[in-house]
């Protein structure tokens, strides 16, 4: 995973992935199923002051 900074406090973060639904959608329904990766992002969580936003 990616490290990047965190738009509030500017502390290192790990960007959030993909749930484990959307990439097994993604794979059966492929080339539709390429959709849901964009659906089931899960947002970004700064570790050190609990500001979320999606990255």
């Amino acid at each position: 995973m990616a490290a990047i900074s965190c738009s509030k406090c500017n502390t290192l973060t790990e960007r959030a992935g993909y749930p484990t639904w959307a990439i097994v959608v993604s794979i059966c329904f492929f080339p539709v199923g390429l959709l849901s990766l964009l659906a089931g992002r899960k947002p970004t969580t700064c570790g050190h002051c609990g500001f979320t936003w999606n990255a």
